[in-house]
């Protein structure tokens, strides 16, 4: 792993740390709130947010194991796949929890609660302050290392729709507090709960192509294409993928007249900032293995 992507992930696993505990804390109070005033809704925020703090030590866990296992000679790239796996494990998450959500808005449309509003809406006030906050720092760091880091979108995602619950819910609690408008409470929850499923589904989407080594866009493979035929080579087969967070890999198949060191065609693949294993096979033109008009 280079330096820039060492540094980066040391600073993200400090903030999802700090974002899990602070989660955490948040968790105990909107149940504990929630038990005492007698208000569903702020318990079943708790318990949403409850499912989030999992999904935070699942993004700490990834940072801490790529960590320990950085120089592993048991894994050939490196254990950098750890974070799109955490990534898409917790986009799963994040979708039962928006199925879930749906259940119960539908249910409390059919069966309205009672609910404590203004207690409920303090604390909710209180959860959408350290989700924003929380937000911001993961967004914050992953915008100031430029780095498309999986783990860290699936925890800011997490934040995210924590936050969007939240101010859904004041939204909800203020209609029935102020205007008598209960039934706002589970249809707001409803609209959360799909915006939440897109945001999870894009997600699953995105991890799932790493864990599945889908090839970069073609236009970085083109760009790396020509840079290799400018020096005389014939590309037979060019492969790059991502295997860890702005870390690709690079199988290369080249034949040349005159074929240079491989350590010459693995310079000009490495161009790419983001490569981190190349592996390149050179092959004479004509190739004594193949007939002779090839």
């Amino acid at each position: 792993m280079t330096t820039c992507s060492c540094s980066h992930a040391h600073a993200a696993e400090k903030s999802t740390r700090f974002v899990c505990f602070l989660t955490l804390a948040t968790m105990v109070a909107e149940i504990a709130a929630g038990w005492f005033s007698g208000s569903m809704a702020l318990l079943a925020d708790g318990w949403h947010m409850a499912g989030h703090a999992g999904a935070m030590a699942v993004a700490w866990f990834a940072y801490v194991f790529a960590r320990k296992r950085q120089t592993d000679p048991r894994f050939v790239f490196g254990p950098g796949k750890i974070s799109a796996l955490a990534g898409f494990v917790s986009a799963l998450g994040l979708l039962v929890v928006a199925v879930l959500m749906i259940g119960e808005s539908l249910h409390r449309l059919v069966v309205p609660q009672d609910i404590a509003f203004t207690e409920a809406m303090v604390v909710a006030s209180l959860g959408l302050a350290v989700n924003l906050v929380s937000a911001w720092m993961l967004r914050h760091r992953e915008h100031a290392d430029h780095v498309a880091d999986h783990n860290l979108k699936a925890a800011y995602l997490h934040v995210l729709a924590d936050a969007l619950t939240s101010v859904l819910a004041i939204l909800a609690l203020a209609g029935g507090r102020f205007w008598g408008l209960k039934y706002l409470d589970p249809l707001m929850g409803g609209v959360g709960a799909i915006v939440v499923g897109k945001w999870s589904v894009g997600l699953l989407r995105d991890t799932a192509g790493v864990l599945l080594d889908r090839r970069v866009p073609e236009a970085v493979a083109t760009r790396v294409r020509l840079d290799l035929e400018a020096v005389g080579a014939r590309v037979r087969d060019l492969a790059l993928w991502y295997v860890g967070p702005r870390q690709l890999a690079a199988s290369v198949c080249l034949a040349a007249q005159r074929p240079e060191p491989p350590e010459t065609y693995s310079a000009i693949v490495r161009r790419l900032p983001e490569v981190a294993f190349v592996r390149v096979e050179v092959h004479p033109i004509p190739c004594p293995a193949e007939p002779a008009h090839e």
